[in-house]
């Protein structure tokens, strides 16, 4: 053993921390070095001033107060965790189910159901494709080719801007 492990087992010792063998074989070696006796009557003079010097802390409850609170919490705990959980009745399980399958289904439905529609601007094509208007702002021109079997038509919905009106609308 070096030096520093036998200054702890002297400490040790002094504590009363050391069984009878051990204690008996650390004085025996105490008893015939000076410089462990030394250590030891300090060690031994400085537990007895801290044990004086010490004020007692007297607890409001005894100790054994306390660690039953303890083990009544370690108990109920444990009792709480042992509890079997209530089942849940089929129209939890069956709510829980149907209802996203039933709004997912009511999500498809109006997707599918609904249909883009096109902006009514008034015009309707009669059966030689020619247009027919029914608003005298919109200016048309359609050009049909039999040969290209195709129709073109081109809409004009120019703004009529009045002399007053562009006069103010410039200043």
């Amino acid at each position: 053993m070096n030096e520093n492990e036998i200054e702890l087992k002297v400490q040790a010792l002094v504590d009363g921390e050391l069984t009878g063998r051990e204690a008996e074989a650390l004085q025996q070696r105490i008893n015939d070095d000076a410089k462990l006796q030394q250590l030891h009557a300090r060690l031994t003079q400085m537990r007895g001033l801290i044990a004086d010097s010490e004020l007692p802390r007297p607890l409001p409850e005894s100790g054994d107060f306390y660690w039953n609170k303890i083990a009544e919490t370690i108990e109920h705990e444990k009792c709480a965790g042992e509890r079997p959980s209530p089942p849940t009745p089929a129209s939890r399980w069956l709510l829980r189910w149907l209802s996203p399958l039933v709004g997912v289904s009511a999500l498809v439905l109006l997707f599918t159901l609904q249909q883009p529609t096109a902006p009514d601007l008034g015009i309707t094509l009669i059966s030689d494709h020619e247009l027919e208007m029914s608003d005298d702002e919109i200016d048309v021109m359609t050009y049909n080719s039999d040969d290209d079997s195709m129709s073109i038509v081109w809409l004009d919905y120019s703004m009529d801007i009045q002399r007053d009106y562009m006069e103010l609308w410039l200043d």
